[in-house]
């Protein structure tokens, strides 16, 4: 006789301790924190995705020749800003579309939006420098860090690192994308700036000398919406609330927390465990049979 289906659990992998990750950046301790899996599908299983053959680059593009162009700009010109500013802001940004071998069909589409960021750019740039001065672009970090539970290693590569003139250091993340809102900020689910002022706080970085910082900046830089390129903190004002120093300090609690977590081998690799707070898009998804269990209802047991 025929059998009713039974629906199958979501995956929970619980793989050996020797297996699991002991060396994470900070973008992809987001990720570990919104969708476990896919960091067990990467660094335990080592499957990386392949694109498909008709994938359109376009969004990936887009981030490496604007992020590129902008970190050459600074660098050229760290202290003072030329006259032509815009078109050599502008030649930088022909130099890494050629360099990437942007497609043509992408750079008709980008090119436009490139020109409004620029303009805009400069202008808050200007305003930038009144109040600091660049220090370090494309800087890498590395904190090798000691848990009750064991050793872990926080890594990085930061977009652009600032000293403000009134003390401190500012760290500046561009962003081409979606942006991170303050409140997941300071709720720990975007960590990426707390992790890397951690980081900078420690000494962690090539080149640059430890000490406080004193905010964390995402400048969006999409050439599009309401606000094509916006300079935003994500940091509250001294005594009005989380400061840039109490991120960080809270992102080592976290960070101690989640390692402590995936020490216990008892703590599987779920799927987005965390339901309105997991990841928009993995590459993975079809492995965890996302689409299986989250309409059996497996979710809300695993959350």
């Amino acid at each position: 006789p025929d059998h009713p289906p039974r629906p199958v659990k979501r995956p929970a992998p619980t793989p050996p301790l020797a297996d699991r990750p002991r060396e994470l950046s900070v973008t992809q301790i987001e990720t570990w924190m919104r969708d476990p899996y896919q960091i067990y599908a990467r660094k335990v299983l080592e499957l990386e995705a392949l694109d498909p053959i008709d994938a359109d680059p376009g969004g990936a593009e887009r981030g490496l020749f604007i992020h590129a162009a902008l970190e050459r700009f600074i660098r050229a010109h760290p202290v003072d800003l030329p006259e032509s500013a815009a078109e050599t802001l502008l030649e930088f940004g022909r130099q890494a579309l050629k360099e990437l071998a942007v497609p043509p069909e992408v750079e008709a589409f980008w090119w436009p939006r490139f020109e409004k960021v620029v303009h805009l750019f400069l202008g808050q740039e200007k305003e930038w420098r009144q109040i600091a001065h660049f220090e370090k672009a494309e800087v890498r970090g590395r904190l090798d860090m000691n848990f009750s539970s064991g050793s872990f290693t926080l890594t990085c590569k930061a977009d652009r690192i600032d000293r403000l003139r009134a003390g401190g250091y500012a760290i500046i993340d561009y962003k081409s994308g979606v942006v991170p809102t303050p409140r997941d900020v300071k709720a720990g689910l975007s960590p990426q700036l707390p992790l890397e002022a951690l980081m900078l706080e420690h000494g962690a970085f090539e080149d640059l000398t430890a000490g406080p910082v004193e905010d964390l900046i995402y400048w969006k830089v999409t050439g599009s919406g309401k606000a094509p390129v916006e300079f935003k903190s994500v940091v509250d004002e001294p005594g009005k609330g989380a400061d840039a120093q109490t991120l960080s300090a809270e992102a080592m609690r976290g960070i101690e927390k989640l390692v402590s977590a995936f020490d216990d081998l008892l703590t599987p690799y779920y799927s987005r465990p965390r339901g309105g707070a997991s990841v928009r898009f993995s590459d993975y998804d079809h492995l965890s049979r996302v689409r299986e269990w989250s309409i059996s209802g497996d979710a809300e047991d695993a959350a």
